[in-house]
């Protein structure tokens, strides 16, 4: 697939109905959308912003107060859309400095499950512990249970287990002890182990959007590519590039086949309808015989 002529949706919606609005690369007719999305393995709640400018006053009115959830749809005119972010708004700032208005809505995936979720369940000895994390799920409200590695293994509680208080506060206890990283994606929570990946979600080349040389680290590597929304953290991607050493700037072309498999820890994208940003910047730990390295 060609990544050329990209494209933007922003949905937004809530009690007073909804949104759409379309925006597309330059010259194009389209809104002018920016984002910046932050998402990492752990159990810190996936979040960022979208500005979007000249919206009406009365959908500028709406935003945080009728409108509460948003949607961020991203991709290319000859392969489709997918949706990068689903989440809650939790703030929207107007700034009126210029001729143009832009607003800028900040958000949280699975806020409302991680604010409102809470649990207080005694289970007996014998449980295992995928019992106890399919029960706090379901007492996350907007959450669902999503793709899990390794829980399936975990042997059954010797002991009653007791969970209280906030929902995501007994999955932190749960993962500490069973060794478990969870996060939630577009309402969706995935857990996986600690030295365990979800699948394979992507391959990044110069063929698929590769932006300059992977930066070889301690325990995997940094790369940049053009937004591809199926990266998500826990998953594995495929690097098919020669690395550059980080510590020496020394290319190893000649030295190192480089690439390789990796679990993805973190990735933030940047995008714009109208600048030149739409990248992701992933972090990664190098997989060898299908574990990750620690």
């Amino acid at each position: 697939m060609l990544k050329w002529k990209r494209k933007v949706r922003l949905t937004i919606s809530g009690v007073g109905g909804g949104a759409v609005f379309e925006g597309s690369q330059a010259p194009e007719d389209g809104f002018k959308i920016d984002f910046s999305v932050k998402k990492t393995l752990g159990s810190k709640q996936n979040s960022g912003t979208v500005t979007i400018w000249n919206l009406t006053k009365s959908n500028r009115e709406k935003l945080g107060e009728e409108f509460k959830k948003l949607t961020l749809e991203v991709g290319y005119e000859d392969g489709g859309m997918a949706v990068l972010v689903e989440a809650d708004i939790r703030d929207v700032e107007h700034d009126k400095s210029s001729p143009d208005i832009s607003s800028q809505i900040s958000f949280g995936d699975g806020d409302k499950g991680v604010n409102k979720g809470a649990v207080s369940k005694t289970f007996p000895k014998g449980t295992k512990p995928k019992e106890v994390i399919q029960h706090v799920v379901k007492q996350m409200p907007g959450v669902e249970l999503g793709k899990t590695k390794g829980l399936d293994d975990l042997p059954a509680y010797k002991r009653p287990i007791s969970v209280y208080g906030w929902a995501f506060r007994a999955l932190d206890g749960v993962g500490r002890e069973q060794k478990l990283y969870w996060n939630i994606d577009r309402g969706k929570l995935n857990i996986v182990k600690n030295d365990e990946h979800l699948g394979q979600c992507a391959v990044i080349s110069k063929e698929t959007g590769m932006i300059g040389v992977p930066q070889e680290t301690d325990k995997g590597v940094k790369v940049k590519a053009l937004i591809e929304p199926d990266v998500v953290p826990g998953f594995m991607i495929k690097v098919e590039s020669n690395f550059l050493d980080l510590s020496s700037g020394r290319d190893k072309r000649q030295s190192d086949a480089g690439g390789g498999e990796f679990r993805v820890n973190a990735v933030t994208f940047t995008g714009s309808t109208r600048d030149e940003e739409f990248y992701m910047e992933i972090e990664g730990n190098r997989v060898q015989g299908g574990k990750v390295v620690k």
